[in-house]
């Protein structure tokens, strides 16, 4: 990522974090990139408002104190940055996605914790449970995603070995018709070569490598093939009651089949396939969430946390 891709993300990581109007000043003693003299600093800082503003990014100024307007703030409302995804093709998601890594990665990365160091040292109310709204996409895609958009766009079949309902680990030839992301979760869907029949697969069910076959344009895919029509697989589905914090869990809350609303914590629940994906997301939201069940989605968290505590022993 360049220097300037990086400054971008790492500005709209303060301004989407901080719980108040971050000024010029603040902004450009913590966020790495900004350098030169006041003027130049100035006119950088413009031109990358520009640049967010162009990509819809939309940063909302005001003044810090009603009655003066001498000193104005900037930030990021976390409801104006998400994505509505709905109007996007299978395809054009799963390309966006790619994309969504490399600023995850950048959101994660260590440019970006001194940037949220130096903000909370200096006063600043963060508030990182919107970071997640950094991807379009709230799941991380899979690592061979580019195998797959590969086998799509240039009509090559793969293989590899995938576990079934009942555990057994099958080596699989599929040629892919389709590749999408269905309630957080990734998914393609293709012709069994073996099977010489439609079927979808669970991308977090792959054991192993995918092999991407070197025979360049070796099927069609059929123009009245509609993958949403086929995919109708809830059989092993899974529901997790979690309590959430008041005014925090924007992530889970936004997965929540049902929401039960409490004095200080409303209880939510979430049909979840990949256990994997969902604790990552609860670890995420920290002492905001707590698991009530099932069991073992409440016992895993707690053993992920207890190995996060001895690694900073």
């Amino acid at each position: 990522m360049s220097r300037k891709s990086e400054r971008l993300v790492n500005l709209v990581i303060a301004l989407l974090a901080t719980k108040r109007n971050l000024t010029k000043s603040e902004i450009f003693r913590t966020i790495e990139g900004y350098e030169g003299s006041n003027d130049s600093m100035e006119r950088m800082f413009e031109r990358d408002k520009d640049e967010l503003r162009a990509l819809g990014i939309d940063i909302e100024v005001s003044g810090l104190d009603p009655l003066f307007e001498d000193e104005m703030g900037y930030t990021i409302r976390p409801e104006n940055f998400e994505m509505n995804i709905d109007s996007y093709t299978s395809n054009e998601i799963s390309l966006m996605s790619l994309a969504a890594q490399l600023w995850k990665d950048a959101a994660l990365g260590e440019v970006s914790r001194k940037t949220l160091r130096k903000l909370s040292t200096s006063n600043t109310s963060l508030d990182i449970s919107v970071l997640p709204n950094f991807a379009p996409l709230i799941q991380s895609a899979p690592s061979y995603l580019t195998e797959i958009l590969t086998s799509i766009t240039e009509r090559r079949s793969i293989e590899f070995s995938y576990i079934d309902t009942e555990l057994n680990a099958k080596s699989r030839r599929i040629n892919v018709y389709s590749y999408f992301s269905m309630k957080g979760f990734w998914y393609f869907t293709g012709l069994d070569i073996e099977k010489n029949a439609i079927r979808t697969f669970r991308c977090d069910r792959i054991q192993g490598e995918v092999v991407v076959s070197k025979k360049l344009l070796s099927y069609e895919i059929p123009e009245n093939f509609n993958a949403d029509a086929l995919f109708q697989d809830d059989s092993l589905k899974l529901v997790a009651h979690l309590k959430v914090r008041k005014g925090r869990g924007s992530q889970l809350r936004n997965l929540a089949q049902k929401t039960s609303s409490g004095d200080d914590e409303d209880l939510i629940e979430i049909e979840y396939f990949s256990e994997f994906e969902l604790l990552d997301l609860i670890l995420w939201h920290l002492d905001d969430v707590e698991v009530i069940a099932p069991q073992q989605l409440r016992t895993n968290v707690m053993v992920a946390l207890t190995n996060l505590v001895k690694t900073h022993e």
